[in-house]
């Protein structure tokens, strides 16, 4: 719902810095374009002062601002920073606490009193009342940081699957943060270099692990699920969350009804607000569950948006607008226009600060676009897939293992022929024969080594070695299947927070906020606990999902079984400007200098998609990269550009 920044000094103070605060700020003001502030806090002078000017009665070292989008309560008085009754605790908060309703009812109960309806001033008083911990009571997304004046600590938290983003940085005796890494650029204290083996992931593998990775050099991101405590003697980070915690009693006797009630419940308290809200529609079954459960909390309140592909064979939109139907919503189709398709690269990129790897991210960036202009928060069924094993050609591996690592010799060859018969995909089939034929049951990992794209690195690209965020890596729980296990190895850093990345930047560029009922953490640990068949059984996927929700979906969404994802014809945007704008740009002196890509492998990857059609992902992210190197690290005042073209 925000956009927030801001840097502590430990060690002093620095002329100029409430302008370099303000410039952090404006250049995150996309998201939050409703109202703005600034806290300034000496803690020599032991002053503090919240203001709107960028500049302050005094010489501050600690610094914080936030740039708001108006969600629940739209007053004034919910401006941030915002500070408690005694004037020595502060925020600034980005993101939503879904259950704020229930946690103000149980501080007034406790004594607090309450100035505004929002949610930050809640998320204060639970800091007042519960100290660092306050982040396990929370339901929803957030990237926080609290100036405890008091005990002169910053307290920086994020949400328990990072949905919502916050970026730090550690130069000499200052700490930096932001909700996007170019504010944190914009300080003009932190080198501006890239993280190659970052780029190195968007090149060969298409989407990079993420986690606590960023696109820049001495940019890193908090851990999803993690506080941090920062004084000036001490920097302490802590989990406060785990995949196999169970944060209130479920009742896995009863699968599909708890299911489908900590699902509908999460819809419910996702429509909280005081602006009117939409919803993505794709016509798959994650985002079609959400529809039907939405229109049945907010009747004739909501309305669906879903981009369209004329004549492409991947188009979902008559599933789109049969689900609408059935939900009894009306549903706006949105044509993707690629005739500017490069500077739609652009200014997605400039967004998420790092190269876009997926054709989808362009195409959602104007599907958000029109929803913008109806709605402001915008309900979405991402974080179902990565949960359910919704990509069969990636889980049927990891499945058939966790099936065969059931059976009982003296049942094996019945229980393989029924199996059998249940496999009606062709990826279930093909992964069976290959288990068999080299009696070697598991997944292969996919790695930048062994991807289509490889031969395309250079030496010394190919050379660098995996990420060191200097975050411990996620500490694994102990799962009783290997389906589950490869679903949290996606869920925390392979794909979702990928997904999530590009999800929260693209619709807080349109000033939006996006909200996801499939990542409700009591859901999640749901999920994450039920045995593995439930997720795939057979040639199904999300089997728990279809058979909670076999009442209130329409039979074209259950009844299908091929998984599409948000496919885009990329190959039809790329030709019309292969010639023109694709070939001068990867075959250009600036490409060849950075020492990337290998120029006679892109151009056998070019003359491959002229001839063919082959290619067109690969040929997408080169030119996303060389796209953002323009844009991040050649561009001396890249703060102060408004038109982000490519340049010569």
């Amino acid at each position: 719902m925000c956009g927030i920044t801001g840097f502590w000094r430990r060690a002093g103070t620095k002329v100029g810095d409430c302008a370099r605060l303000a410039r952090m700020a404006d250049l995150i003001s996309h998201r939050g374009p409703d109202d703005y502030g600034y806290l300034y806090a000496s803690t020599s002078e032991d002053r503090v002062q919240i203001t709107q000017q960028s500049y302050a009665d005094f010489t501050p070292d600690v610094l914080l601002a936030n740039r708001r989008l108006a969600i629940t309560d739209l007053s004034t008085a919910a401006r941030q920073p915002i500070g408690n009754d005694t004037n020595d605790v502060f925020v600034v908060f980005n993101g939503a606490i879904h259950n704020f309703v229930e946690l103000r009812d149980e501080l007034t109960r406790l004594g607090y009193r309450f100035r505004t309806r929002s949610d930050p001033e809640v998320l204060l008083h639970a800091y007042e009342q519960w100290g660092e911990d306050c982040a396990c009571r929370f339901n929803g997304m957030w990237a926080y940081v609290i100036w405890d004046h008091r005990r002169r600590r910053l307290v920086c938290s994020r949400d328990r699957f990072g949905i919502k983003p916050l970026y730090i940085a550690e130069i000499g005796d200052a700490f930096f943060f932001a909700s996007e890494a170019k504010s944190i650029l914009a300080s003009q204290e932190v080198p501006r270099e890239p993280n190659l083996t970052y780029i190195k992931h968007v090149l060969s593998l298409g989407v990079p692990r993420e986690g606590t990775n960023c696109a820049f050099a001495h940019i890193r991101q908090l851990p999803a699920g993690h506080n941090l405590v920062i004084s000036k003697k001490a920097t302490v980070h802590t989990a406060y969350w785990q995949y196999n915690d169970q944060s209130e009693p479920y009742d896995y006797n009863r699968p599909e009804e708890t299911f489908r009630e900590l699902l509908s419940d999460a819809v419910r308290i996702r429509l909280r607000g005081d602006v009117r809200a939409a919803l993505l529609l794709s016509g798959g079954l994650d985002s079609s569950s959400v529809a039907v459960l939405a229109a049945r909390h907010a009747p004739g309140q909501l309305e669906a948006f879903t981009a369209r592909f004329p004549g492409y064979a991947d188009d979902e939109s008559l599933y789109a607008a049969a689900a609408a139907q059935h939900a009894d919503m009306p549903i706006t189709f949105v044509d993707y226009d690629a005739s500017n398709f490069l500077n739609h690269i652009l200014t997605v990129s400039w967004h998420m600060d790092v190269p876009i790897a997926l054709g989808q991210m362009v195409a959602r960036w104007s599907l958000i676009g029109q929803a913008s202009r109806n709605a402001t928060v915008l309900l979405e069924g991402q974080g179902a897939d990565e949960a359910l094993g919704g990509y069969p050609t990636r889980y049927t591996r990891p499945y058939l293992k966790s099936e065969l690592g059931q059976l009982r010799w003296s049942v094996l060859p019945w229980t393989l022929v029924r199996s059998l018969h249940t496999l009606t995909n062709p990826q279930s089939r093909r992964a069976l024969r290959h288990i068999f034929k080299h009696t070697v049951i598991g997944t292969r990992r996919r790695t930048a080594s062994n991807s289509p794209t490889a031969g395309l690195l250079t030496q010394r690209m190919a050379a660098l070695s995996d990420y060191d965020s200097g975050f411990p890596r996620p500490h694994s729980p102990h799962f009783a299947d290997r389906l589950t296990h490869i679903l949290w190895l996606d869920h925390t850093s392979n794909m979702l927070p990928y997904l999530l990345h590009f999800g929260d930047a693209i619709s807080m560029g349109r000033s939006m906020e996006s909200r996801l009922p499939f990542l409700d953490h009591r859901l999640v640990e749901f999920m994450f606990a039920l045995p593995f068949h439930y997720k795939m059984r057979g040639g199904k996927s999300k089997v728990i999902l279809r058979r909670a929700l076999k009442h209130d979906l329409p039979r074209e969404v259950l009844a299908r079984r091929r998984k599409v994802g948000f496919s885009t014809p990329i190959d039809q945007w790329l030709r019309p400007i292969l010639y023109s704008e694709i070939k001068p740009l990867l075959q250009s002196s600036r490409l060849r200098q950075r020492d990337l890509l290998v120029p006679e492998s892109v151009t056998r990857l070019l003359n491959g998609f002229e001839k063919h059609g082959h290619g067109a992902p690969q040929i997408l992210r080169c030119v996303a990269t060389e796209l953002w190197f323009r844009q991040f690290i050649d561009a001396d005042g890249f703060i102060d550009r408004g038109d982000r073209r490519t340049g010569g």
